[in-house]
């Protein structure tokens, strides 16, 4: 068996302590495999697994975490609440639905999954605020321990401050990339609101692989081009989630915390996105 560096862990505002480093599970985009996860788990020392009712992947992750016989409360479990169901009552709903199809009497972090509501919504605005009262009320009664956003942008944030909520978000993804400005003033606002960052497409969907400056950083440092990348989003302060179906890819991924990057280095990561700039995910609206 490989050795495998073990993974720290970052704080959210509510002092829980998060793996900085995860497993994504989008099944409809090739990233979920049953042996890959167990290994990822079991073998691995991964322990934030990231799912979402839009994965259809939450009943395999259920079944994946009793595989692994790994206990419930070494593991950080996140899924995401998906457009659709955004509301304050189908909100709630929705968290138990999730619940079910994991086996799991709680998730550790749950996320509305777009800032988009159903079509012919009235007042999105709301719509939003209400959605968050009931997660709010969610994380009070236990049923998630931290609960947080993806794909938010800055006035959505600012629609969360104006309902003078209980809670702001204590956590949010978002795609964080090479090919992207790692200081473009969402990343800026987040720290500034003390929200911690997960970034999924971490490699661009692929098209990272190619650059040729993330190759000439593997070969200096004798790691792949995806280990420099997921070691340059750990070094901004971000988690990155990224998927695989494969073993191999599994046990590489977990293996970024026994190397780090030069200054220098970083700063020519930083600076990919001037040339090769690209956005995986459309915006929200």
């Amino acid at each position: 068996m490989v050795k495998m560096s073990s993974i720290p862990t970052v704080k959210l505002s509510n002092g829980l302590d998060m793996p900085a480093l995860g497993l994504g599970s989008s099944a409809q985009f090739g990233g979920y495999g049953h042996e890959a996860t167990v290994c990822a788990l079991k073998d691995c020392g991964m322990r934030l697994i990231d799912t979402a009712a839009r994965y259809y992947t939450e009943e395999s992750i259920g079944k994946a975490i009793k595989d692994s016989g790994i206990p419930r409360k070494d593991l950080f479990v996140v899924t995401k609440l998906w457009f659709t169901n955004m509301g304050y009552e189908s909100g709630k709903k929705a968290l138990q639905a999730s619940l079910k199809a994991l086996g799991l009497e709680y998730v550790d972090l749950y996320l509305i999954h777009w800032p988009v509501c159903p079509d012919g919504t009235a007042d999105p605005v709301k719509c939003r605020q209400e959605t968050w009262k009931a997660m709010e009320e969610s994380y009070e009664a236990g049923l998630c321990k931290a609960i947080g956003v993806s794909n938010y942008e800055i006035s959505h944030y600012e629609e969360l401050k104006a309902m003078k909520c209980k809670v702001m978000p204590q956590a949010a993804q978002l795609e964080f990339h090479v090919m992207q400005d790692p200081n473009r003033e969402i990343i800026k606002y987040c720290r500034d609101n003390n929200i911690v960052m997960m970034a999924y497409s971490p490699y661009a969907a692929g098209k990272a692989f190619a650059l040729p400056k993330v190759k000439e950083l593997a070969e200096k440092y004798k790691r792949t081009a995806g280990q420099i990348m997921l070691r340059w989003i750990v070094q901004h302060g971000i988690v990155p989630i990224p998927k695989t179906a494969k073993v191999e890819r599994a046990k590489e991924n977990a293996q970024v915390f026994d190397f780090e990057l030069f200054k220098e280095d970083m700063a020519v990561l930083d600076s990919i996105h001037k040339e090769s700039s690209v956005k995986i995910c459309g915006a929200p609206s």
